[in-house]
């Protein structure tokens, strides 16, 4: 299995996360990509050591597929979608998108940040190429608010590995 590595998010948090990607072709699956979610999700839980309340999130990155929306625009992309939900609101939520195309990062979105919510998406989003398989990683940083153990936390989450055979509209 071919990795490759690279940094994903990094300064979301003023240093406080460089994390670091590694993606694998092996066990890709064919398809043509249809918007729907990767199988499972990554979830992370912080107690509030006073109160015993529970905040649960989970981070999910959606399978990439080719977007209709710009089709309309004539753009012909592939996006891949990923999104951070948490039981409760939270101080900070930071989240970073990439799309791989065989296995080599090819498209890496901007950090988007939210506080004093309980969710945040954010996409990655490049020309569709036919004939080629795309993955979709998301990296996060969660921040809990005061009292909650563990106060910061990573999260990540890989999608299914997808073959997208034509960059057109269904």
């Amino acid at each position: 299995m071919r990795t490759v590595q690279r940094t994903l998010l990094s300064g979301a948090l003023t240093g406080v996360l460089a994390l670091t990607m590694g993606v694998g072709t092996a066990g890709a699956s064919t398809a043509d990509g249809g918007p729907d979610t990767a199988t499972g999700a990554t979830t992370v839980r912080t107690v509030d050591a006073r109160s015993g309340d529970v905040i649960t999130c989970k981070i999910t990155t959606h399978l990439p597929h080719y977007s209709h929306h710009a089709h309309a625009d004539n753009r012909h992309r592939v996006n891949v979608t990923a999104d951070i939900k948490c039981s409760k609101s939270v101080a900070q939520l930071a989240l970073r998108v990439g799309l791989y195309k065989n296995g080599t990062l090819y498209k890496q979105s901007g950090a988007k940040v939210n506080a004093g919510r309980n969710k945040v998406s954010q996409n990655a989003a490049r020309r569709c190429i036919k004939r080629q398989k795309y993955t979709g990683y998301s990296v996060g940083v969660v921040t809990f608010p005061p009292g909650y153990t563990p106060h910061t936390k990573q999260v990540k989450h890989t999608s299914a590995t997808v073959r997208i055979n034509a960059c057109k509209k269904r």
